[in-house]
């Protein structure tokens, strides 16, 4: 996501950090920074999913990771990649520790209390949290003790549908304190922009939190004593699920939550070519393949249709264009003599052979962000179809690298516009954008995507990694300009960070957006997570559609897109 600054020509800028702790301007990969406000209601900027913490209202250019951009407000962005999780987190982080205390419920009540649980206490870290069953659609109360030689608790519970949560603290001899808490990079610690809401009231005034809409995922509450403080507690825990939003529309249902649902690349050449019915399956690829072998995109290549001939145009950080698994695969600017210091096509740019640094204002877009983020999406777009490393959702389409993000995943907003009106210019099919902001639009990039919309490029959107009802911008735009694309992991299943679809119908779709293995600089390669991730899957999918008939506009591959993607078997 991006991240906000002032800037002395009040430009905005967009921000990738190193890790998963979003900020407050977006790539299409962020998180909540911000404890005390929800996740729907949050003013001003914020990395993909990223929110302002309570107790640090400042915008932190490094918490978070690129995947967005932001709007007209003076101001700069940092864009965070939770795209950029390896995904390494251990067993003991992910399971339950108990799946049985439901069976203990009161009869009458059918609430739980402490020692009705039958667990040992409560670990005093994140790592070590109690397993909690039944906060959805449920009650769970539980009596305790915090203070002296035992100062924090930690209860962590899952939720599966969007739900209304509600949390209350009471029962208190002295002062404490409660914390809702997401540990969206899985590292067992709370990290800044990690925790959702919080209440700090003083005294034995009860603690009380509500968060409405509160995504699909993995969750903490941190009770914890104020000043060393010793006291018993009641913690009772409630969620309400709200149910999917279903909406007729000329594409067909859309859920809010999944829109569309995932795409298809089976089904989306197939009906462009006029089929009756899909190319026949193949058996799956495996491994570090499963992303192919979820959109379907074996089938397609069995056909001859790879990608060829099409342009997709990765407006990031750039692309580290000498890698082995893409350099065969580098548009080159046909119209340009390389070296003579001349622009020789006259689109305003010296020697662009290659694409445009918007950074550097030269024509060297080679990738200089610590994570590769640009190379990474590259890769899943258009890795080569070779012996080694990786193959790309359309192996033969060409890569025109952009580079509007800096090192640290930051770029103003006029660079990033420049770089979609550049990308258009030169002929770029499809135009991928892992970027994004949590809160405003912004006129200049709305108008840049319009103008490449104009131009017969396909815009491919990060919904953002916020854990948002509904996407970032200018993902959140995808009513008229561009596709929305949310994030899935193997089993099917929403990533808990992903943005939704929301309950405005857009043209959202989810693609493989966890573990994804892929390019990185250095002819190196790297598994990161996000909606980052996943915008290329749709990317390269539009790049097939495209190779089977080059003739159609945006809004047909769109159309094609939203009704051929696959409802079945996505899990919140």
């Amino acid at each position: 996501m991006l991240d906000i600054t002032t800037n002395p020509n009040d430009r905005l800028l967009f921000n990738q950090q190193p890790n998963d702790l979003a900020q407050s301007t977006f790539p299409a990969n962020s998180h909540l920074l911000n404890p005390a406000i929800e996740p729907l209601n949050i003013p001003g900027y914020s990395a993909e999913s990223s929110l302002t913490n309570s107790t640090a209202s400042s915008f932190d250019p490094q918490t978070q990771i690129a995947d967005f951009i932001v709007a007209n407000a003076g101001a700069g962005f940092s864009y965070s990649a939770s795209d950029r999780v390896s995904g390494d987190v251990a067993d003991s982080q992910l399971k339950p520790q108990s799946q049985s205390a439901n069976v203990n419920a009161d009869p009458l009540t059918g609430t739980i209390s402490a020692s009705q649980l039958n667990f040992a206490d409560p670990g005093n870290s994140l790592s070590i949290a109690r397993n909690i069953v039944g906060v959805e659609n449920g009650s769970i109360n539980l009596t305790d003790f915090v203070g002296v030689g035992d100062s924090n608790h930690f209860y962590r519970f899952d939720i599966n549908t969007k739900s209304n949560f509600s949390l209350r603290l009471d029962g208190l001899r002295a002062d404490a304190d409660v914390k809702l808490i997401q540990d969206r990079n899985h590292n067992g610690v709370v990290d800044f922009g990690e925790t959702i809401d919080y209440s700090l009231e003083s005294g034995i005034v009860p603690d009380v939190i509500n968060v409405s809409n509160l995504a699909p995922g993995t969750y903490y509450v941190q009770v914890s004593s104020f000043l060393g403080n010793s006291t018993n507690y009641n913690l009772n825990l409630s969620a309400t699920s709200i149910p999917e939003l279903n909406i007729s529309t000329p594409s067909g249902p859309f859920n809010s939550n999944y829109g569309y649902g995932l795409v298809n690349a089976n089904a989306a050449v197939s009906t462009t070519l006029n089929r009756s019915n899909p190319f026949p399956d193949l058996p799956d690829l495996g491994g570090n393949n499963w992303a192919l072998d979820a959109i379907n995109t074996p089938e397609v290549w069995t056909q001859n249709i790879t990608g060829n001939g099409i342009v997709v145009a990765v407006v990031d950080s750039g692309v580290d264009y000498s890698h082995p698994d893409l350099d065969d695969n580098i548009w080159r600017n046909a119209g340009e003599i390389a070296g003579n210091g001349i622009d020789d096509d006259r689109n305003g740019y010296i020697d662009d052979i290659r694409g445009w640094d918007f950074v550097a204002s030269d024509d060297n877009p080679m990738d200089l962000d610590l994570y590769g983020h640009g190379t990474h999406i590259a890769g899943a777009i258009a890795a080569e179809r070779n012996d080694f490393g990786i193959t790309g959702v359309a192996p033969n389409a060409k890569i025109m690298p952009v580079r509007v993000l800096d090192t640290f995943g930051y770029g103003e907003l006029n660079n990033v516009a420049a770089g979609i009106r550049y990308a258009a210019d030169n002929g770029a099919n499809v135009i991928n954008l892992s970027l994004g902001n949590e809160f405003y639009p912004s006129n200049l990039v709305n108008d840049a995507i319009e103008y490449a919309n104009n131009k017969g490029s396909v815009v491919v959107i990060a919904a953002g990694n916020s854990g948002f009802s509904q996407p970032d911008y200018p993902a959140r735009n995808a009513d008229r300009l561009g596709i929305a694309v949310g994030s899935i992991d193997i089993n099917g299943r929403m990533a808990d960070t992903s943005n939704r679809a929301g309950s405005t119908a857009l043209d959202y779709l989810v693609a493989p957006g966890v573990d994804i293995y892929s390019t990185t600089p250095y002819s190196t390669y790297d598994t990161l997570t996000g909606t980052s991730m996943a915008t290329p899957q749709v990317a390269g999918v539009a790049a097939l559609v495209l190779n089977a008939n080059p003739t159609l506009t945006p809004a047909q591959v769109e159309y094609i897109l939203t009704t051929t993607a696959n409802r079945n078997a996505l899990i919140g």
